[in-house]
């Protein structure tokens, strides 16, 4: 025996109040054929069929009758519920009393016992738009701050009201900044770095703005987190040879502690940082004092072995990070990794040539040995630079 209440969500009462709802949407088109056959066809066929009928003047429209009634009925129905349900009734009235540019002008005068029985008769076909209400509230928002912005995240309701919801709104709290959009997420600009928001949400339909969601997580947007060192000298891949310099510059948000210079895998000393730098301070105008950035010492290359090198630049930020530029270059040099002595080199034999940036001497007496050496201008170096010798 079935328990009491069972029955209202039982499958057979479900296929009964289908076949119900069914039953009752065959009962209006039928009531809307029969009210057309008793009164509308014989005006269609007094009034309109000359016209619009096979080789009639309107016969390239879509409204093109016959004798049968029953057809009759369903061109108007194909007509009136294109593109939806009752869409063209309004022009169908406007066109037979002579609006709407018809051809045929004036067929039926507005006010008239004939236009009163069309008026009934699209009225079976007029659909009432359902209620339509403004959309329930976002669910499960969350924020993500960036600098001077944050990314609002969430999940569209479950009641769009009855309608399409065409956008969202996220908004902060405080300073009510808003940011649309069509999905998620949203994303709300011109906010202040260190402070701290929330944010909600609302979906907007035809009906208007709905309620607004709870509040998101808290989130403080900032300046990113800049960390950055440049090796500039040696430059990459090029030659070097004698005492020249190591220099770059290094930047983080939190500041530059010490920057230690590596050579071949091995610490080698830590470079004096603080150098100016007013080409870097431009491109850093929010890191404190960025236009002090550099670091630089005098080395000599000639204390290594000529042929490939490594050396890396490794900058401590204030927080203990790092941050590594490296590069790769070649040394050539002479026998003495220094050359102290004033009558050590003699170029009175020597000659020389020029070509493009670069300077051959030929037959170059130093320290007793005969050399060939080629030099090249060097901008980064600001000179010319030994880059062959033989």
């Amino acid at each position: 025996m079935a328990r009491k209440g069972s029955v209202k969500n039982s499958p057979l009462l479900m296929l009964l109040g289908l076949a119900l709802v069914t039953a009752v949407n065959v009962s209006e088109a039928q009531e809307a054929e029969a009210y057309y056959v008793s009164n509308v066809e014989t005006i269609v066929q007094s009034k309109c069929r000359d016209c619009h009928q096979s080789g009639g003047r309107a016969s390239y429209t879509p409204l093109n009758f016959t004798g049968s009634a029953s057809n009759n009925h369903a061109v108007f129905e194909a007509y009136v519920d294109n593109p939806s349900p009752g869409a063209r009734a309004d022009r169908v009235l406007s066109k037979i009393r002579g609006a709407s540019g018809h051809g045929g002008g004036t067929v039926i005068s507005a006010g008239s016992a004939n236009y009163q029985v069309f008026e009934q008769y699209m009225a079976y076909f007029d659909t009432p738009d359902p209620d339509i209400e403004v959309p329930g509230a976002p669910t499960n928002v969350t924020a993500e701050a960036g600098d001077r912005l944050a990314i609002v995240s969430f999940t569209a309701p479950r009641d769009d009201g009855g309608a399409a919801i065409t956008s969202y709104t996220a908004r902060s709290s405080p300073g009510a900044k808003q940011g649309r959009c069509s999905s998620s997420p949203c994303e709300v600009d011109d906010l202040s770095n260190g402070t701290t928001y929330t944010f909600t949400v609302t979906a907007t339909n035809e009906a208007g703005e709905g309620a607004s969601s709870n509040p998101s997580n808290s989130v403080t947007p900032s300046q990113p987190n800049v960390k950055r060192v440049a090796l500039e000298e040696p430059v990459a891949r090029e030659i070097h040879t004698g005492v020249g310099n190591i220099r770059g510059w290094a930047v983080a948000s939190d500041g530059i502690t010490k920057v230690e210079i590596w050579i071949d895998g091995v610490y080698a000393f830590d470079a004096p940082y603080g150098g100016a730098r007013g080409d870097v301070g431009s491109a850093f105008p929010d890191v404190e004092d960025s236009e002090n950035s550099g670091f630089g010492a005098a080395y000599n290359y000639s204390n290594l072995s000529a042929g490939s090198h490594s050396i890396k630049a490794v900058a401590y930020t204030g927080a203990g990070e790092t941050k590594e530029s490296t590069k790769q270059f070649e040394v050539v040099r002479f026998p003495s990794p220094y050359i102290a002595a004033s009558d050590a080199v003699d170029l009175n034999a020597a000659s020389c040539s020029v070509e493009s940036d670069e300077i051959t001497i030929v037959d170059a007496l130093i320290e007793g040995d005969v050399y060939n050496l080629t030099l090249k201008w060097r901008t980064a170096e600001q000179g010319f630079e030994i880059i062959e010798i033989r």
